[in-house]
């Protein structure tokens, strides 16, 4: 895998709860979490990781889960005061060999690849239960990654510490209320291949 793009684009549904759209999140809040989800996601084993099949409601530190996966997720189940923390759009660059090779090695080299990687993305938008939530445009500091032995990139040995960085469009919500809840973002623009992008998927969040 030379590149991980994730973009998590919703279409609207019923619901039957409004939910509660709202985060004081400070930026360097919403980087370090972005961290914490590439982090997981990079040491997760290809049996479970999500890129490779695995579960795409992924647990992160402070009771916090983040529907995230290459096309999505259908739904996730959450238990009361669990917060939600959606990556609409976001990109990673690694050391690791393969990944990004052309772009260096160094924390500048890596977060300018990931910079780039989203720079051709004119739109990217939130709505929780049809209200609009702002995003926020953050890249996550150095993330000093220990891949697991089976792991996605395929590497072995001591090529399996590395760094990376990530950017992109997040934001953290606070705990919705029990129930069925929509959340719907709309990407548009080109991919770093310059390919068009234009999708929707569909995440359901059930609170219990």
């Amino acid at each position: 895998m030379s590149r991980f793009a994730r973009a998590l684009l919703l279409g609207a549904i019923s619901f039957c709860l409004i939910a509660s759209p709202t985060s004081a999140a400070t930026t360097s809040q919403l980087s370090a979490t972005l961290g914490d989800l590439w982090t997981t996601v990079l040491q997760t084993p290809t049996p479970q990781n999500p890129f490779a099949g695995g579960d795409t409601c992924i647990m992160l530190p402070g009771n916090i889960v983040a529907p995230f996966g290459p096309n999505g997720a259908p739904s996730c189940t959450v238990t009361r005061g669990t917060r939600i923390f959606v990556a609409a759009q976001s990109n990673e660059c690694s050391s690791f060999p393969g990944d990004h090779a052309s772009s260096g090695t160094t924390e500048a080299e890596l977060r300018a690849c990931a910079i780039a990687m989203d720079a051709g993305f004119t739109l990217v938008t939130l709505t929780v239960d049809g209200q609009p939530v702002a995003l926020t445009k953050v890249q996550t500091g150095r993330l000093s990654i220990h891949l697991p032995q089976d792991n996605i990139f395929g590497v072995k040995g001591a090529d399996r510490t590395g760094l990376s960085v990530a950017d992109g469009w997040v934001a953290l919500l606070d705990p919705l209320a029990p129930g069925t809840h929509a959340i719907e973002i709309v990407v548009k623009g080109k991919n770093a291949a310059g390919k068009p992008v234009n999708a929707h998927i569909t995440t359901i969040i059930l609170v219990q």
